[in-house]
C-alpha cells in the first residue's frame, strides 16, 4: 500500500470531526470521498496533509508521517479555486515551486497534457474557470507529487464544464500514474474520475467501493439515502 491510514481522528474542542477514519490506497489509485456538506471531507484532506492536528496514523510507504510537516511530506493540493497568482504568466505559475532554472520544457509538457499548449505567456486573469483550474492542476503536477489532494477541484463551474474536466481529469491522473484523493459532492463526478469511492459522514466513513458496487450494495439506509437508491 502507499497511503494506509488508521484511526485517524481529528477534534475541534469537543467536536469529533474525523471519527477513526480507516483506509488505504495502492499506487496510482484514484479514490473519491463523498458526503454531505459538513461530513468531514475537507477536514480529512486536511489532517492528511498536515494541515490539522490528528490522532491515529497516516503512513506512506509505511512511513508515518506524524512528526513529517506539510511541505515535506511530498503531497500537493488543489483546491475549489485554484489560487494562481495574478501578476504571473501562465508558465511562472505552472513553474512556481519547481526549483530549477529551465522550466520551459516541463511547463510546456504540462500545459499540454492539460490541454493548454502555447498558453504560457497568457494572463491568468484572461483565462476561463475551467482554463484557469487546468493550469492550477498543470502547478500541482509539475513537483511530481507523491500523492495529489484535490479538495472540490470541479465545483465552482457549470455542470457542462465539469462533466468535460472531470474526463479530462481522469485521463491525466490515469496517464502520470497519480494517486489521488478528490473530495467532491457530485456522485457523477467520482464515478468518472475514480477508482473507488468513499462514502462519509458525520466524520465516519461509511462505505468504500466501486459506485456501482455502492449502488448495488448500499451498506446501510445512510449510504443508500446519499446515493438516492433509498
Amino acid at each position: 500500500m502507499s497511503l494506509a491510514i488508521h484511526d485517524l481522528t481529528v477534534r475541534f474542542g469537543d467536536t469529533v470531526a474525523i471519527d477513526r477514519v480507516t483506509l488505504e490506497l495502492t499506487l496510482g489509485e484514484v479514490l473519491a470521498v463523498v458526503g454531505p456538506s459538513g461530513s468531514g471531507k475537507s477536514t480529512l484532506l486536511r489532517a492528511i496533509a498536515g494541515l490539522e492536528c490528528y490522532t491515529g496514523s497516516v503512513r506512506w510507504a509505511g512511513d508515518d508521517l506524524a512528526a513529517v510537516p506539510t511541505h515535506q511530506r511530498g503531497f500537493a493540493l488543489m483546491f475549489q479555486e485554484g489560487q494562481l497568482f495574478t501578476h504571473l504568466d501562465v508558465a511562472a505559475n505552472v513553474a512556481y515551486g519547481m526549483g530549477v532554472r529551465d522550466t520551459g520544457p516541463r511547463v510546456a509538457q504540462l500545459l499540454n497534457l492539460v490541454g493548454l499548449h502555447g498558453f504560457e505567456k497568457r494572463r491568468v486573469t484572461d483565462l476561463s474557470g475551467g482554463e484557469q483550474q487546468r493550469v492550477a492542476l498543470a502547478r500541482a503536477l509539475a513537483v511530481s507529487p507523491r500523492m495529489l489532494l484535490l479538495d472540490e477541484p470541479l465545483s465552482s463551474l457549470d455542470r457542462e464544464l465539469r462533466q468535460r474536466l472531470a474526463l479530462d481529469l481522469r485521463e491525466i491522473l490515469a496517464n502520470t500514474h497519480t494517486t489521488a484523493i478528490m473530495v467532491t459532492h457530485d456522485q457523477n463526478e467520482a464515478a468518472v474520475v475514480a477508482d473507488r469511492v468513499a462514502v462519509m459522514d458525520t466524520g465516519r466513513i461509511l462505505q468504500v467501493g466501486t459506485m456501482t458496487e455502492l449502488r448495488a450494495n448500499p451498506a446501510s439506509d445512510r449510504v443508500a439515502k446519499f446515493l438516492g437508491s433509498a
